[in-house]
């Protein structure tokens, strides 16, 4: 009896329960999924925003930059033909979101990702801007409301621009001060809000050269907002050595540098170093070049030791690539670092806004006259500074010897002749060529070292600086087509064309002449 009442009463108990529930339930509630989130906390959306930021050493970049170069048309080419731009309004959503559930959990108005969404709104605008000029801002980011967002100036990308970095860097000092560091989903800094804080002004500062041309807009006061961040330290800290370099650093097996002993057979011989890069080296008999690139095979061969720095040799972009690549597989041209590049899974850090770059900038500044020094000294100072720190980078000892290593001819990844190099910094700097003259030849000896401290980093820098001060002279030729010109601009994304039509044509008629034309030279540059 006391089993067949169990029995029956479970079936009465589970009609009662469904009952109750299905009462107090609608049929939308019924209907949730509830292993599927309604809200991401958003330490996990920073993951995902700070995973864009960088721009990986490989490909394209390298190639319109003119550090290295692809000779093998199956696999790319160094054309200058540019399409379409770079498009970030998918992290931008993410950063709104971001934004909105850290208000959602309760944090105050002052927090770590509203200040950090200020910083990544203001990086991924002006980084779309750089490349295409006129950009939806304003109007954008608004979802259904708002399907087809009018395009903002250029101008007025950076003006709002400069105001969210000045907002963050206002609320991460305030942050700082109260102890706070806890901007969860960190890769690069691990929350550390003050390195954060230097990372905000630092690419301020950037921004501010990048506009060196809009120098005398009263708008935009690029003078007064350099000195103002560089004279007073305590509200704009700035990066004091690369160890707050904002990077990108590489670990296996889940996050490879782009080349490695796995891909070594297949790009072996299809990339060679570019003369714009080695022969700036060697004519300044600079060291780096043992380091970032190996000597020409054919002659070594033919008698020339390997530390020679004529050994050395990079191909002109402009030849053509079958030329190029026959040249290359003859032993003609240097390639790229076996050692350095290929011979780990990890590589160097990728570095996205760095120390070297800083104190370039700021010596630039200083040439230019918008500032008169910095808290480190005068423009030499900051020179000196920037070049230090690259060849710090690469390990370069301020004097004495150092190894190098070089893969043997004909030798598979992982045999390397050993050589030593003797270096000495100040026998370096005392060249003619090198030593710091005020004036212009002074900025195109910053811009010039500021070009080889960037080699395969910080994404198209060296190539906005080209196009900003044509500072160093990128050659041209049949390899890079677009009739022997360097593009000024990318073209707007294809998707501009068919859904945001009238915006995108008033945005074109407004710049270039109705062209959305790669030759087309945008604000900034006039």
């Amino acid at each position: 009896m006391k089993q067949k009442n169990t029995i029956w009463l479970l079936p009465v108990l589970a009609v009662m329960i469904i009952t109750s529930w299905s009462c107090e339930k609608n049929f939308n509630d019924l209907n949730q999924n509830t292993n599927k989130p309604t809200a991401v906390p958003p330490y996990l959306l920073v993951t995902g925003i700070l995973n864009k930021m960088v721009d990986f050493p490989t490909g394209d970049q390298d190639h319109w930059n003119q550090y290295f170069l692809i000779n093998y048309d199956y696999y790319g080419n160094n054309r200058y033909d540019f399409g379409s731009g770079s498009s970030y309004y998918t992290e931008l959503k993410n950063v709104t979101k971001m934004e909105d559930q850290a208000k959602a959990i309760g944090l105050p108005n002052v927090n770590p990702y509203k200040a950090m969404a200020n910083f990544f709104k203001a990086y991924y605008f002006t980084k779309m801007s750089l490349e295409m000029g006129n950009i939806p801002m304003t109007a954008a980011l608004q979802g259904s409301n708002n399907l087809t967002p009018e395009y903002d100036s250029q101008k007025k990308v950076f003006q709002q621009s400069f105001q969210w970095l000045d907002s963050a860097n206002n609320d991460l000092g305030i942050l700082v001060a109260a102890g706070t560091n806890t901007l969860g989903g960190d890769i690069y800094f691990g929350g550390d809000l003050l390195k954060w804080q230097k990372t905000v002004n630092a690419f301020r500062l950037r921004l501010l050269i990048n506009l060196s041309k809009k120098s005398g807009d009263a708008d935009l006061n690029i003078a007064s907002q350099f000195s103002s961040i560089i004279n007073n330290p305590a509200k704009y800290p700035l990066f004091q050595s690369s160890d707050d370099n904002l990077q990108y650093t590489y670990s296996h097996p889940t996050n490879d540098y782009p080349e490695t002993p796995a891909n070594f057979g297949f790009n072996a011989l299809r990339e060679n170093c570019s003369g714009t890069y080695i022969g700036l080296l060697t004519s300044l008999k600079d060291p780096r070049v043992f380091l970032t690139a190996d000597p020409a095979t054919a002659l070594v061969a033919s008698g020339k030791s390997p530390t020679d720095f004529s050994a050395f040799v990079g191909a002109d972009p402009g030849e053509d690539l079958g030329k190029m690549y026959a040249k290359t597989n003859a032993g003609q041209y240097s390639l790229i670092s076996r050692y350095r590049y290929y011979n780990t899974y990890t590589g160097e850090p990728t570095v996205i806004v760095g120390y070297p770059e800083l104190c370039f900038n700021i010596a630039e500044a200083i040439n230019r006259g918008w500032i008169t020094s910095g808290p480190k000294g005068n423009a030499e100072t900051y020179y000196k500074l920037g070049m230090q720190a690259s060849m710090a980078s690469y390990n370069i000892p301020a004097a004495g010897s150092m190894p190098v290593y070089f893969l043997r001819p004909g030798a598979s990844l992982g045999t390397f002749d050993t050589y030593t190099v003797n270096v000495d910094f100040n026998n370096y700097y005392n060249q003619p060529s090198v030593a710091y003259i005020n004036g212009a030849t002074g900025l195109t000896q910053i811009l010039k070292q500021k070009y080889l401290a960037l080699f395969r980093h910080s994404g198209l820098e060296a190539y906005f600086q080209f196009r900003r001060t044509g500072v160093p002279a990128f050659t041209t030729g049949a390899g890079t087509g677009n009739s022997g010109r360097i593009a000024l601009r990318f073209q707007y994304p294809s998707n501009e064309i068919t859904t945001n039509t009238a915006n995108y044509q008033t945005a074109l008629k407004n710049q270039f002449n109705s062209n959305d034309d790669i030759n087309g030279v945008m604000w900034l540059l006039q």
